[in-house]
């Protein structure tokens, strides 16, 4: 069986009807899918779809479509787009947002056709390491016939059901086995990987899964039900397992009448898993025993006589000694290394209510740079001015003029795979220019 390869595309590309196999069925498949799903991850125009901020992949019917980060397609337009899947596998992988645990690299190391046989690769792996270690068991209630009287009897239907049997009893009973929601969830999960997998050897291998699973009840899926999951020591081992399960479960739409033109979408909001990679990156390399802390949050406004208020939470806030420097990430390059007067706006209010002195708006850089590029700027509450009065309970202070520093840091190292040096060079900046 020949494995199509994905269509790769980067975030807010358009891809038109007809152009790499994206049909018109594909098209109203995926119409459907974002009606259902709030309309938030492409729009669709008359002649084919325009992709958003979100990075990811995508199946519908026999096609695969892989977003890829736009600063790949803005730092060189010819280049092989597969150097930016590994780029994006491996900033979910950073981000834990798709688990990878040290015994596992070595056989993870090959090229992946798609992202998705990523995952299902993952998943695949943890079912049989569940199922090796013994599937869990759990107590249930049962309504049957026995032939001995256990639990409670239930009367109206022990009557109808056993009138000519007297020997029988129709209770309601604990039952210790196998089919609990954990193993059902795994199951369903297992049975959807055939239609969406073009890969032989995967599919071999779910099929020799569902041979060795029990059977199993079908449950009803929804956010609801992964809500109430409870992981203990009994169920720590399945929760990997059940993250994936529930992004192939909760993002799959199969399609009812054709049965053709299912649809899959894992996709990730680029702004988000930049963000988380910062600060995954920062916290790594974290050698100076900084307090460093994700989204912390402070009230600015509040509606007079109600409960209603408006909070601010910059990407992350780092503490030394007193000192407190605010980062905020965006995923997207500055024109002519400027700001935006909203971006600006918004490091000024940062600064101010987390007496921080200097705010840096982080921003990825499209080609390879052994330092991070920045330029500093400070805010002038009074012009021509380096600092000002002004009096905070009752006291008059004088306040320093607080900046706004510009980095652009490398997504590449000099081998073209996402540097995992990134945080190390953050922090090195910090300490020598900022907490000098």
């Amino acid at each position: 069986m020949r494995i199509n390869k994905p269509i790769q595309v980067f975030e807010y590309d358009f891809l038109p009807i007809g152009s790499m196999g994206f049909e018109k069925a594909h098209w109203e498949a995926l119409g459907k899918y974002n009606d259902d799903h709030g309309g938030n991850f492409f729009r669709l125009t008359y002649n084919g779809v325009k992709f958003q901020q979100y990075v990811g992949v995508i199946q519908v019917g026999n096609i695969t479509i892989e977003i890829l980060p736009k600063i790949g397609k803005e730092a060189e337009p010819t280049r092989n787009k597969d150097d930016w899947q590994q780029v994006l596998i491996d900033m979910l992988r950073e981000c834990n947002w798709m688990k990878v645990y040290t015994h596992q690299k070595a056989s993870l190391q090959f090229k992946y056709n798609s992202i998705l046989e990523a995952y299902l690769e993952l998943f695949i792996k943890e079912c049989e390491s569940l199922l090796h270690e013994g599937l869990i068991k759990k107590y249930r209630l049962e309504n049957g016939n026995c032939t001995s009287l256990k639990g409670n009897l239930l009367f109206g239907q022990n009557i109808h059901k056993n009138l000519v049997h007297k020997e029988r009893f129709y209770t309601r009973h604990q039952v210790y086995d196998r089919d609990n929601m954990y193993n059902q969830l795994l199951l369903k999960a297992l049975k959807i990987i055939p239609s969406i997998s073009q890969s032989p050897l995967l599919k071999d291998r779910v099929y020799s899964l569902l041979l060795s699973f029990p059977e199993l009840s079908d449950p009803k899926v929804s956010e609801a039900t992964f809500d109430k999951l409870v992981f203990n020591r009994k169920t720590s081992s399945y929760r990997e397992a059940i993250e994936i399960a529930a992004m192939l479960l909760l993002n799959y739409r199969p399609d009812i009448s054709a049965g053709q033109n299912h649809v899959l979408a894992i996709l990730f909001d680029m702004n988000d898993l930049w963000e988380e990679y910062i600060y995954r990156q920062i916290q790594r390399h974290n050698i100076h025993n900084w307090k460093i802390e994700p989204q912390e949050e402070k009230y600015f406004w509040k509606q007079t006589n109600t409960t209603r208020k408006k909070s601010i939470k910059p990407d992350i806030v780092i503490n030394s000694d007193s000192k407190t420097i605010i980062i905020d990430t965006k995923w997207k390059l500055p024109e002519d290394n400027i700001p935006s007067d909203n971006d600006l706006k918004q490091m000024f209010v940062y600064n101010e209510y987390w007496d921080g002195m200097t705010a840096i708006l982080l921003y990825p850089h499209a080609f390879f740079k052994e330092a991070p590029l920045f330029s500093k700027g400070e805010f002038h509450s009074i012009p021509d001015l380096n600092s000002y009065s002004r009096t905070i309970g009752g006291i008059s202070k004088t306040i320093e003029m607080h900046t706004c520093a510009v980095m652009k840091i490398s997504v590449l190292n000099a081998d073209n795979k996402l540097d995992e040096n990134t945080g190390k060079k953050i922090n090195d900046y910090i300490k020598h220019e900022i907490f000098k």
